[in-house]
């Protein structure tokens, strides 16, 4: 044991008994309705050391274990084996706005918040303006909790939650809710608090900001330790084991459900039939479709079109069209069309930056063609995913338009 750790997990495992539930004293007092029930290990073996003011990321596919480990941790569930130490006092952002009352205005919530982790009003007084300023309630601050939509409230919750000094802060998917502005507040306040002291154990999908923030990664797939270690590696080896390819099968995925087997099946078929007619191919030599530096989709968020050439004849007039399809190959009517290009510009390759991707979560086909004069003389087709919005609500996307409204009587 060293002092020089925040946290310290060792060989902890998690497991659950899956069945139905006694309602018999006898049977639980005994323990024999256990009997009737099937063990399930959220996770197993998992053994990491974390130093004080370091942030440590933990990654992995949904169902791979990562909440209950970060449970297990803050001390919600107890190891079933193996052993946990916490140096410090702990905040747990776990489900974000769950403990404030319905009836009771933000503010006041804010204030109850802070009373219960010792913090008092003089403190709270002075870090108000800033915590309604992150949430981005505006006067909602005054009105009752119950008024709030579902991301009104998770954004609250971590506006507080981040004020209230942590020496350990345990975050799950945080980063999750709301728009642009306030992911980016909130990873920069995060890395102000790691700045500061505060050690920090976050579960993320955002492997961009997992990169760049963390100090170490760890990697659970089915619940066991994959690798755990430099962030740029591990990332790299995750992204590379967990990507999809053009035919839009999952590589290195698996999955135990046989509906979601089937479908993932038919999508792969589509994809293979829609690149069967695509052109010199070869030449458009780099296609990518992903976040802002490279991060995941996301529905609502900015994306980024890359695209390289290596073309085997002149193209006079060049242009592109990029054309998004439905995972069965139906239009949806979002792409994206250049207009006419310099050959410098081929010659250079172009990234065209989407402010707005407006498509649903789920898996799409994506058509690259390289056109001289209006006739496509290269194409290209690979499967995207796009992610949810938000865990959580708020998840819809809001597209410009105009709404004439006609109260009828």
């Amino acid at each position: 044991m060293s002092s020089e750790f925040a946290i310290e997990a060792n060989d902890i495992s998690k497991k659950f008994l899956l069945g139905r539930r006694s309602t018999s004293l006898k049977d639980r007092l005994t323990g024999f309705s256990d009997k009737n029930k099937e063990e399930f290990w959220a996770f197993e073996d998992v053994s990491v050391n974390v130093p004080k003011g370091s942030m440590l990321g933990v990654i992995g596919r949904n169902g791979s274990g990562k909440s209950t480990f970060l449970r297990t941790l803050c001390g919600v569930y107890r190891p079933t084996t193996g052993s946990v130490l916490v140096r410090g006092r702990v905040t747990a952002l776990l489900e974000l706005g769950a403990g404030f009352h319905p009836e009771l205005t933000g503010r006041e919530n804010v204030y109850m918040n802070g009373s219960v982790v010792g913090l008092d009003r003089g403190y709270m007084d002075d870090v108000m303006d800033e915590i309604i300023d992150m949430a981005d309630i505006g006067s909602f601050i005054d009105a009752p909790i119950e008024t709030y939509s579902s991301g009104m409230r998770a954004r609250l919750g971590f506006a507080v939650s981040v004020q209230m000094q942590p020496e350990i802060l345990l975050a799950d998917e945080i980063t999750a809710v709301g728009d642009i502005s306030f992911k980016e507040h909130g990873i920069r306040r995060m890395n102000e608090l790691r700045d500061n002291g505060t050690t920090i154990v976050q579960v993320s999908h955002n492997l961009a900001m997992m990169e760049k923030s963390c100090d170490q990664v760890l990697w659970l797939h089915h619940g066991k330790t994959r690798r755990l270690g430099d962030p740029k590696e591990v990332v790299a080896e995750y992204k590379s084991l967990s990507s999809i390819d053009r035919s839009g099968r999952m590589i290195g995925g698996e999955t135990a459900n046989p509906k979601q087997v089937a479908r993932k099946r038919k999508q792969a078929a589509v994809t293979e039939t829609l690149a069967a007619e695509d052109r010199n191919s070869g030449w458009i030599e780099r296609f990518s479709f992903t976040g802002v530096d490279g991060a995941e989709l996301v529905a609502g968020q900015p994306a980024v079109i890359s695209l390289g050439f290596a073309v085997d004849e002149p193209v006079g007039q060049p242009s592109i069209d990029v054309r998004v399809l439905a995972a069965g190959g139906t239009p949806t009517g979002f792409g994206y069309a250049s207009g006419p290009l310099s050959n410098d510009a081929i010659e250079g390759g172009i990234d065209a930056r989407i402010d707005l991707l407006s498509l649903a979560a789920g898996r799409y086909n994506v058509r690259v063609d390289l056109r001289n004069d209006e006739v496509a003389v290269a194409s290209k087709t690979m499967s995207i995913q796009v992610a949810p919005t938000a865990t959580g609500g708020d998840a819809f996307i809001a597209l410009p338009t105009t709404w004439n409204v006609t109260a009828n009587r």
